[in-house]
């Protein structure tokens, strides 16, 4: 059954969301902790497609992004993703934002790029297969506005942990449809991600959900002191210390900065140590901290050695102080008509 339903979302994925072409070449990138039956399945659903896969199998780096470099063949797989038509990348330890990334980008400005980092068997079939699309890009794109419209953010914690922070009414803000047959880097729907004004960003985030890399699923709760988006303290367990030991050993100041804050409505998404996924469960919060990428802040980003993600589970969620989620239950009248549209299990597009 697990093997029917895989094959049916590695296809969605192949046709419907990439829109892949006979002849189209496929370049699939895993390292050695990647789930190699999504590896195969999605090989072969390209094989199918008409297309020419070919699959880069790497050691798994000790870092990822920047970090990652000086494990990787970076000559190898930059020339290979300049060459390619579509990127499929699902290494454990993400290459998003590394050399190889950058450079295939300069060098070849068609690319599509499907990040789905760590994706396992399982997360293919709930956040791919198993997803309403009509009604998903319906929910995202008024949420996405709602976001747009809003001057001012307030996010509290399940603990009581006051964050707010301003928009930039100009700024984009990165909202996945579901259609990656265009040039870019495309990821999973169920996130909306944005760079808000950061110097206005101030108080508490509270880690209860998990953080990317090295850190994972988080047993006892990490509160993080932020004013004017840089981190002043980071306060907690074991896992606290872990995380502020990793943050400063760049000893990069942006990498102790936010880049972006993020919201996630995937209803088949839940906490199991997978960024990708943790980071859309529905009512999340998701901070980033780090590089900057240029479709956040452009023209460039900002430069960081590395990034990282954490997320806040069962975050209140206010939009100039009107309650969009409250412990992880939607408010929003408007947004709830399609909350319970969003999956489906034909995976119709």
């Amino acid at each position: 059954m697990i093997g029917r339903e895989l094959q049916f979302a590695a296809e969605v994925l192949i046709n419907d969301l990439l829109k892949t072409q006979k002849g189209e070449i496929v370049a699939i990138t895993g390292d050695t902790a990647s789930d190699m039956s999504v590896i195969e399945t999605v090989g072969r659903a390209a094989a199918m497609a008409g297309a020419k896969p070919l699959i880069a199998l790497i050691p798994t780096p000790s870092g990822v992004s920047l970090a990652a470099d000086k494990d990787i063949q970076v000559e190898g797989l930059s020339g290979l993703l300049a060459h390619a038509d579509i990127w499929i990348e699902l290494n454990v330890k993400w290459l998003l934002y590394s050399t190889p990334f950058y450079r295939a980008k300069k060098a070849n400005p068609s690319l599509r790029h499907m990040c789905l980092t760590g994706t396992t068997a399982d997360t293919l079939i709930r956040c791919v297969g198993n997803v309403n699309y009509p009604a998903m890009r319906r929910f995202t794109v008024i949420l996405r506005d709602k976001i747009a419209g809003a001057k001012q953010v307030r996010m509290v914690s399940q603990m009581g942990d006051v964050l707010s922070f301003e928009n930039v009414q100009e700024r984009p803000i990165s909202c996945k449809l579901g259609d990656a047959s265009v040039p870019g880097t495309h990821l999973f729907m169920g996130q909306i991600g944005w760079t808000p004004d950061i110097e206005s960003v101030n108080g508490v985030i509270c880690l209860d959900g998990s953080v990317a890399p090295d850190i994972g699923i988080i047993t006892t709760p990490v509160k993080i002191r932020v004013e004017h988006g840089c981190i002043q303290s980071i306060d907690g367990g074991e896992e606290a210390k872990k995380y502020e030991a990793w943050l400063k050993g760049f000893a990069h100041p942006q990498m102790l900065r936010v880049s972006h804050a993020g919201i996630g409505f995937h209803p088949g998404a839940g906490v199991i140590g997978d960024i990708l996924l943790d980071q859309r469960v529905w009512g999340s919060t998701t901070w980033g901290f780090g590089s900057i990428g240029a479709g956040m802040l452009p023209p460039e980003g900002v430069y960081a050695p590395s990034h990282s993600d954490a997320v806040s589970l069962n975050t209140d969620i206010y939009l100039d102080e009107k309650p969009l989620w409250l412990h992880g239950t939607l408010i929003d009248e408007e947004l709830k008509e399609l909350a319970g549209r969003l999956t489906c299990t034909q995976g119709k597009v």
